[in-house]
C-alpha cells in the first residue's frame, strides 16, 4: 500500500492530464510483469507448491502397544490336578480335609477351591466329603471340619495327604494309627482349628490355609510324593449333555450340569445352585466310583470296599463314559476304560462320587 502510494504522488508530480497518467500507469504494469517474466527464466525458481494439493493434518493419538501375553517360563502340569503352575509349586503337599454335609452345616466354605473332591455315603443316608486341597491354596477358611471314616483315611494314604478332620469313628482312628501320612486330628491340635461363632456347634470348626502351612512348615513337609493321575489338553467337546443326577438318599441329592461355554459341570443340591460365598462349584471332571457297603455298627457306620476294582462312570468334556476303577494296597485308585486304557483327565477339579447299592445314577 506504500509503495502504491508514492506511484500515486509521482504521476501527480507530473501534472499530466486523465489520457496520460493512464499511459504511463498501464507503461509501468507492462514493466513489471516483464520485469518478472525475466526473474522466472533466469532463476527458474521452484514453483510446484502452488499446485500442491492442501495437506489435512488430523491430531491422533500414538497407537497402543499391543499387549502380549507371555508364556510361564519354568513352569509343568502340577500333580495333584494337571494345572499348568510354576515348576517350584508343582509338586505341593497335599491337604486333604473331612467337611461336615449335614444341612446345617452349609454351604461349606472353601469346597470350590479344591483341587480334588470325594462325595462319599455316611451313616442316615447322610454324606460326607474329603476335599484335597493343594497346600499352597489362598483359601481362608475351610469347613465345617467333621469325624473321620475309614475310607476317608485309606483316599487321603494313597496320596500321602495331610489329614485334616474332628475325631473319628472307632475303626478310622484305629486305621489312621497305621496308616503312612500325617495327622491333623483337632482332638489333638485344636491350636490349627478355628470356631466359626456363626455357625451351630458342632458344625462350626474352621481351618484355613495359614493354619495348615504352618503345620507343614514344623514338620518340614513341602513336596508331594504320589503318583499323578494322567491328564490331557481339552480339546474338541460337546455342546450339550445330559444332568448327572445321584440320589444317596432322600434329602441328598447331588446333581451335576454340563456348561458347554466352560467346558466343565456346575454343582446342584437338592435342586440348588451350590455356592462357595459367591462361587459356584463347579468341577472338569466327575467321576462315578461304584462299590459295595456294608454296616459297621449299631450307629449305622458303613465300611465302603474301597480296595479292589469295581465299574466306573467317567464323564468329561460333555460325555459319559463307562469304565472300572482298581486300587491294589495302598497303592493310588486309578480309572480305566472298559478297553483297559487309562483315563486321561481334563487339568482343574475332579469331584468322585462313591455310589454304593443305595444310591441311584442317572
Amino acid at each position: 500500500m506504500e509503495d502504491k502510494g508514492k506511484i500515486q504522488k509521482f504521476l501527480e508530480s507530473l501534472d499530466l492530464d486523465k489520457k496520460g497518467k493512464v499511459l504511463i500507469g498501464a507503461s509501468l504494469f507492462v514493466l513489471l510483469i516483464s520485469a518478472l517474466g525475466l526473474y522466472i527464466y533466469v532463476f527458474a525458481p521452484n514453483l510446484s507448491w502452488l499446485n500442491k494439493e492442501p495437506t489435512l493434518i488430523i491430531d491422533t493419538p500414538p497407537a497402543e502397544e499391543p499387549v502380549v501375553v507371555s508364556e510361564c517360563v519354568d513352569c509343568q502340569a502340577r500333580w495333584l490336578d494337571g494345572v499348568i503352575v510354576a515348576s517350584s509349586t508343582a509338586l505341593v503337599f497335599p491337604v486333604a480335609v473331612v467337611l461336615d454335609n449335614d444341612i446345617l452345616a452349609r454351604p461349606q466354605a472353601g469346597i470350590s477351591k479344591a483341587s480334588l473332591v470325594y462325595e462319599a455315603p455316611v451313616e442316615g443316608g447322610m454324606t460326607r466329603y474329603l476335599a484335597v486341597f493343594a497346600a499352597d491354596v489362598d483359601v481362608s477358611e475351610v469347613g465345617p471340619v467333621r469325624s473321620a471314616r475309614p475310607y476317608f483315611v485309606t483316599w487321603a494314604e494313597e496320596i500321602g495327604a495331610l489329614f485334616t478332620h474332628v475325631g473319628g469313628s472307632p475303626e478310622a482312628l484305629d486305621q489312621v494309627r497305621t496308616a503312612k501320612l500325617f495327622d491333623l486330628n483337632e482332638f489333638f491340635n485344636g491350636g490349627y482349628f478355628e470356631r466359626n461363632a456363626s455357625r451351630p456347634a458342632p458344625h462350626h470348626i474352621m481351618i484355613g490355609a495359614d493354619s495348615w502351612r504352618t503345620y507343614l512348615d514344623k514338620r518340614g513337609l513341602i513336596e508331594a510324593s504320589a503318583e499323578p493321575w494322567l491328564f490331557k489338553e481339552e480339546g474338541e467337546h460337546a455342546t450339550s449333555s445330559p444332568d448327572i443326577n445321584l440320589r444317596f438318599s432322600l434329602s441328598f441329592r447331588p446333581m451335576w450340569r454340563y456348561d458347554a461355554e466352560q467346558n466343565d459341570y456346575q454343582r446342584f443340591f437338592n435342586g440348588a445352585e451350590v455356592k462357595d460365598g459367591e462361587d459356584d462349584v463347579r468341577a472338569k471332571n466327575i467321576i462315578v466310583q461304584y462299590v459295595n457297603s456294608r454296616v459297621l455298627d449299631a450307629a449305622g457306620r458303613l465300611r465302603l470296599d474301597v480296595v479292589g476294582n469295581g465299574k466306573a462312570l467317567v464323564c468329561l468334556d460333555g460325555t459319559c463314559q463307562e469304565g472300572t476303577w482298581r486300587k491294589s494296597g495302598k497303592q493310588r485308585t486309578r480309572f480305566y476304560f472298559e478297553n483297559g486304557e487309562e483315563i486321561k483327565l481334563n487339568p482343574g477339579v475332579t469331584w468322585i462320587e462313591v455310589a454304593d447299592g443305595n444310591t441311584s445314577v442317572n
